[in-house]
This record gives C-alpha cells, structure tokens and sequence, in this order.
C-alpha cells in the first residue's frame, strides 16, 4: 500500500511536468515574418562581444553579413582572446564595411569580462536599437527584420529571444537536454511578459532594446558585477518601468553553447546556482522534483519487475504496473516536446535521462558549493569569486597573471 501511494505521488509529480511544459510551449509567442518596407526599419547596431570563439565566430559572422536587412552595423569586439578570434573579426572586416573591429580593454575590478566589452563597445555603435548576440550563435536570414519588426509592433523597450540549441558531443546531448528542459519550468506562464508581474529576465544570446531606454538605465555599466548580466538587466529594465518580452526565436538562431565537457561543466558551475537565486529553498525544490520526475520512472521498472517476480498474486502488482507505464508515457510525451528547441538529439537519448539528470544534479550541487564556500569559478581565463547575491569579487592578480601567461604561451 505505501510503494503503491509513492507511485501515485510520483505519477502526479510527473503528470505537473508534463503539464507545466504543455503550458510553457502553448503560451510562448511567435514570432512572425516582419512585413515593415525597408524604409521604415530603424538603423540597428549589433553588438557582439568574442572571447577565445575562433572555432565560433566566423560563422556568427557570415550569418549577420547575410542577413535580409538594408540598414544595420557589426560592432564586434575581441575581448582580450588568446587565440586567433581577433585575426578572424580583422579579416571579415577588411571584406565588409559594415563590421566595426573593436579592441577590447582590460576590465576594471569589480566588473564581469563580457559586461566591460559590451559596455565599451556601444561606445562605438550609433543605431536607434542595440542587438546584443553571442559569437556562439548563427542567425538566419530572416533574423534581424523579424525581431526588429517584433520589437517595434509590440512596442517593447527590450525582447529576446528562446533559442534552438545544437547539441553536438555526447555529453551535451546527455547533461543539455535535461538542463535546458528543466529551465522550461522556471517560468511555465511566461509571467516575464506581464507588465504586472514581478519576474524578468532575459535570453542574454539574443537581446533586442531601444538605445535611449538602455543608456537612460546606464545600460551594462549598471549590471558590470553581475555573472548572469542577462537576468539583472531584463530585472533593471522592468523594475524601471519599461516593457520586457520573451519570445521564440528558433525560427531565427541557432546557438552551439558548449564543444566539450570541460567547457560546458565550467560554463554552468560559473552562473547556475546564481540563476536560481542562489536560494538553498530552490535548490532542494530543483533537485528532489527533478529526480522524482526524471530518474524514479527508471528506478520504478525495477521496483515492478520486483512486484511481478515475488507478489504476482497482489493486486496492487498490476495497478503498479499501470502506473509505471504512464509515467513512462508522460515522460517520452515530455521529452518530444522539449525537442522543439534542440537539435542534434536522436530518441534514443531518452534512454539518457537518468544519467543526464543526476549529471546536473552534480551541476547544481557543485555551483552551489562554489558560491555557499566561497570558491573561485574560472571561465575562459577568467576567475571570479561569485556571492549569494549573484555578483562577484574579481581576483585581479589572479587573473591577470593567468591572462599574461596564456598570451606568452600563445607568443611562443
């Protein structure tokens, strides 16, 4: 009777997953193809800061070059890499008037790398809206007119953008497709979009905002200590009283996150116990739902086929059998859903979900201990000590040693 009450919880716990997702996909808003003349577009300035992206930034590139839109800028700004990101940026933009190569400069203590480039780089941008995207991503052509044309006719001051995901290796496919899934549920009713509503954030890959409402708020310069600059600048501008927006925006960019493990464990540890406000309450609600909804389904099989071996006779073995199956039901439903923004996974990654969800429970844990101890997180040369209030204390000697080491290493 009490296994039987557990996989009735656990079914129920499986069935608001479901639900939650169903509600997320059923509410997030589309974005149509932008009807605007061209000479009705505004000028834009596209911002994108590249840190050691020479395997990224080409494509990025090209992808804006192509772009079916008359009136816009690159303001590319190579942030201090130590590998061949600059030389690429030069080159692209030796071909192509439109791209603006910026140097970047050493951050001030106190401020995160990419808040000091994109903050020194719109020094150099003259649009009446700022696009900020990663060097990571690769746009479609279609990109900057239907999301400025979305800006303009919702009469937003800043919108970004859900992206489609491109899960490459093993390990992103795994530990990515449970990650990204579970932030589904971190806003189910996109309350983002309510004015009233309290929550804001922002996709930081893809944001679109009108430039006199980003310098009236002293644009990343008011968000410079923050490790998820995102979030706190879609919260700035909310707070503030302008208009925010989510959408979709897989019709529009694709992003590759992360290449290979070492990258991706060192990308999330940095921000991912900040994300959910770096709040121990959070944490534990994360995990013990995640593992009830991904991992127990699997453990259950084992706990029926225990059932059907020893108790045959009870009828509680097939009711428990019955539940198990929906479980399993719900959760290749839900897995088929989240497929939507992700590509590069084949079905058989289901069978993955285990092992994907304890890998991010590692994840969480292991961010958490990083921020609640005091630990250094380290990203691409960069290391930060990051606190409960989600910003950080820069360790500048650190830093600057290791900067100088890898450009000799790189020198030689």
């Amino acid at each position: 009777m009490i296994l039987f009450s557990f996989l009735m919880v656990n079914t129920v716990l499986i069935s608001c997953l479901l639900g939650m997702t169903i509600a997320f996909y059923a509410l997030l808003r589309r974005v149509e193809n932008g009807k605007t003349p061209d000479r009705d577009l505004p000028f834009i300035s596209v911002v994108i800061p590249a840190r050691n992206e020479e395997a990224k930034i080409g494509r990025c590139l090209e992808s804006m070059l192509a772009q079916d839109y008359p009136n816009f800028e690159l303001i590319v700004i190579d942030d201090r890499s130590t590998d061949r990101t600059a030389e690429i940026i030069e080159s692209l933009a030796k071909q192509d008037s439109r791209i603006k190569f910026v140097q970047g400069k050493d951050a001030p203590d106190g401020w995160v790398g990419k808040c000091n480039a994109l903050a020194f780089a719109v020094g150099f941008a003259s649009g009446d809206w700022y696009v900020f995207t990663d060097a990571d991503t690769c746009h479609q052509p279609n990109s900057l007119r239907d999301a400025i044309c979305y800006a303009v006719s919702n009469k937003v001051d800043l919108v970004s953008f859900v992206p489609l995901q491109e899960l490459g290796s093993f390990f992103e496919r795994m530990i990515m497709t449970v990650l990204l899934s579970s932030f589904l549920l971190g806003d189910p009713f996109h309350t983002v979009n309510d004015p009233l509503a309290k929550r804001a954030y922002a996709y930081g890959q893809y944001i679109i905002c009108r430039r006199r409402s980003y310098l009236a708020l002293g644009g990343h310069q008011s968000v410079r200590d923050t490790i998820v600059e995102d979030h706190e600048l879609g919260r700035l501008f909310k707070e503030k009283g302008y208009r925010i927006a989510v959408a979709d925006g897989k019709t529009l960019y694709r992003v590759r996150m992360y290449m290979d493990l070492e990258s991706m464990w060192q990308g999330w540890t940095k921000n991912l116990y900040s994300l959910i406000d770096s709040s121990p309450v959070h944490l534990l609600c994360i995990l013990s739902s995640l593992n009830m909804t991904v991992i127990m389904p699997f453990i259950n099989v084992l706990i029926v086929a225990f059932l059907w071996i020893n108790f045959p006779g009870d009828h509680y073995t097939p009711f428990s059998t019955m539940l198990v199956a929906c479980q399993f039901l719900m959760l290749i439903v839900w897995f088929g859903l989240t497929a939507e923004h992700r590509s590069g996974v084949n079905p058989l990654y289901f069978l993955s979900l285990p092992l994907g969800a304890a890998s991010v429970t590692m994840l969480h844990l292991h961010s958490a201990y990083l921020v609640l101890f005091g630990k250094e997180v380290s990203w691409k040369g960069r290391r930060y000590t990051v606190n409960t209030s989600k910003t950080i204390r820069s360790n500048r000697t650190g830093q600057e040693s290791l900067e100088n080491l890898l450009s000799s290493d790189s020198g030689e």
